[in-house]
């Protein structure tokens, strides 16, 4: 324990230090020593992000069922469906004042708490109102945890951007879409409650590791002051700095935002009436199911990869107009062709779902020190959910005033230019100075 506390003390004294303006520093370290005493936060990260959308993909598969005891409204099912983008985007919002605040390891660990404590109470409610009630705090430890662990990332790995941002999108990608594959079969043996409450374990899981940090580095040290002041009120407040430069006058910042805003639209709004627009066209409950998997599944390979290539690219404003591409081709074969050749549209919006790991590693890239990553990560995920409430909202009112679905697809389509342009300006721009 004594040598790993002093990687992590090292490693948090020095990551404010690094210089992100030159790609990868991914060779920097000596290969022997590149892992040592961090194997615990990757593991934390990990877990972080197989949780961190788990307490959404989990209710629309197994809805049937949850309506056979609770007698949930299509208002309700309507407030759920926008909880998870409202609650990520008022909860992330206070993450980065609590992150300076209390230190970034204690909120993960009161985010995967909150999270567990509302997934396993939302199982247990026995109305409609309750229900709802649980879900806001499932939702809002996720949307802490949103924040600060980009920053988390900077902090702990300055030298392995790449291959933990990878990690990290892939295993939130898996987190939207292993639900739907397992989570109906465990209800049908189990019961629904059973199988929703049980997912609480993994937020569970993602507690240890955090401890383990907190107590192994030099937060261990920034407790014992919190503890030395409650007892002697003399002790004097050592607060960490605010960032420096205020974001909203940085053009990459109000760009990336942007990016991540459309991105977030797109993903809720799909999600939430994919299958009913499949259904629409003739398609079986069972191939609109199939496709939505699709749908969620066909992200994972560009999670994985993009982190890898966007940290090694001296070009990357190449990026944003394949990105464009893929959900351009997609989406126009979804409005003009949905029932036909589906599969292939849905591969191609997974290409331009890249724009996901894009902002991600944008964020510590596109910043200088561990403050600067968790001011930017808040501001871009904090406007940038609150925005993509429009999104579902939005397309089913085109539906219902239209009849149909052809303009609210059109609607989609007229977003992906302005994504297109506010992508190639992050990549031209440089890191704010913080």
């Amino acid at each position: 324990m004594t040598g790993t506390m002093t990687d992590l003390s090292t490693l948090s004294s020095t990551s404010h230090t690094e210089n992100p303006t030159s790609p990868p520093a991914e060779t920097t370290q000596p290969t022997v020593s590149a892992w040592r005493g961090r194997i615990v936060v990757l593991a934390g990260i990990i877990l972080v992000a197989l949780n961190a959308r788990l307490m959404v993909a989990v209710v629309s598969p197994i809805t049937d069922l949850i309506l056979g005891e609770l007698p949930l409204t299509t208002s309700d099912e309507g407030l759920i469906g926008l909880a998870a983008p409202l609650c990520f985007a008022a909860f992330g919002a206070i993450s980065p004042a609590l992150g300076r605040r209390y230190g970034l390891e204690a909120m993960m660990i009161a985010s995967l708490v909150i999270t567990s404590i509302g997934e396993a109470a939302r199982a247990l409610a026995t109305s409609p109102s309750e229900f709802l009630w649980w879900t806001v705090p499932s939702l809002a430890g996720a949307g802490i945890g949103n924040i600060i662990t980009p920053p988390l990332i900077k902090k702990y790995f300055p030298d392995r951007l790449g291959l933990v941002t990878a990690l990290y999108t892939t295993f939130a990608t898996l987190s939207t879409s292993l639900p739907p594959l397992f989570i109906l079969n465990i209800a049908l043996a189990t019961g629904w409650r059973f199988s929703m409450g049980i997912w609480a374990a993994v937020g569970v899981l993602g507690v240890i590791p955090w401890i383990a940090v907190v107590f192994s580095s030099d937060r261990a040290g920034a407790r014992l002051a919190a503890i030395k002041r409650r007892l002697d009120p003399r002790t004097p407040v050592v607060r960490p700095p605010k960032l420096p430069i205020p974001l909203w006058r940085s053009p990459m910042a109000w760009s990336l935002m942007l990016v991540f805003s459309i991105n977030s639209i797109i993903g809720y709004t799909m999600f939430a009436w994919l299958p009913a627009m499949l259904r629409d066209t003739g398609q079986s409950g069972a191939e609109a199911a199939f496709n939505l998997a699709a749908f969620t599944v066909g992200s994972l390979p560009g999670a994985l990869i993009m982190p890898f290539i966007i940290t090694r690219m001296r070009r990357t404003w190449i990026l944003p107009p394949i990105f464009f591409l893929g959900y351009a081709i997609g989406f126009l074969g979804l409005t003009l062709s949905p029932g036909e050749h589906t599969l292939v549209w849905m591969i191609l919006t997974r290409l331009g779902d890249c724009f996901f790991p894009y902002v991600m590693t944008m964020i510590n890239l596109k910043t200088r020190s561990t403050r600067g990553s968790i001011g930017l990560s808040g501001f871009v995920q904090t406007i940038g959910y609150t925005i993509a409430t429009v999104g579902p909202w939005g397309f089913g009112l085109l539906n219902t005033w239209s009849g149909g679905w052809h303009l609210p697809m059109v609607a989609m389509l007229v977003l992906l230019p302005l994504q297109l342009v506010v992508g190639i300006i992050v990549a031209f721009s440089r890191p704010i100075p913080a």
